[in-house]
């Protein structure tokens, strides 16, 4: 969830109204699946983290991993392809979905909606091969999730 990832300037319990931003005056917004299941577009998850004074960077696949500087980092998201369900019963579809990655304490977790509960994967090293296994599936793409001040700056990217 993107609100918990930044302390903004807003009060406790404040929606973002990022859908009427970005289909004004419209009864069925674009930026969602057609029967409102989710899967936003990519464009309504920068349009709710600029709320929040944060920027999504897109991550270029031909980049090595090394490169990815992972401690000024906020959180990472995935948009992979996920079995879809109905009511926890699997159906023969396959569909995108949006998951998280979060560092606490040391600690990246997988914080995918499907899973019971946040999974651990461990430290950079892992971090890298978790990601390595979802960019070479395709369509997969990944988005850095960071304060504004570390995208001007190129933190989020080591030297070559």
């Amino acid at each position: 969830m993107v609100t918990g990832w930044a302390a903004a300037p807003r009060a406790p319990g404040t929606v973002l109204p990022v859908l009427p931003v970005l289909s004004p005056g419209s009864r069925f917004p674009r930026h969602r699946s057609l029967l409102g299941t989710g899967n936003y577009d990519v464009n309504v998850l920068m349009a709710a983290l600029q709320g929040l004074g944060l920027s999504a960077l897109w991550w270029d696949k031909r980049r090595p991993l090394e490169r990815l500087a992972p401690a000024p980092l906020l959180g990472l998201i995935l948009n992979v392809r996920s079995r879809a369900s109905l009511l926890a019963l699997p159906l023969p579809l396959r569909r995108r979905h949006w998951l998280a990655v979060r560092q606490l304490r040391g600690t990246y977790y997988n914080l995918d909606s499907k899973l019971p509960a946040p999974q651990p994967i461990g430290g950079e090293t892992q971090l890298r091969e978790f990601l390595r296994h979802f960019l070479a599936r395709e369509p997969c793409e990944l988005f850095l999730v960071v304060p504004r001040d570390v995208e001007e700056s190129g933190a989020w990217l080591n030297p070559e």
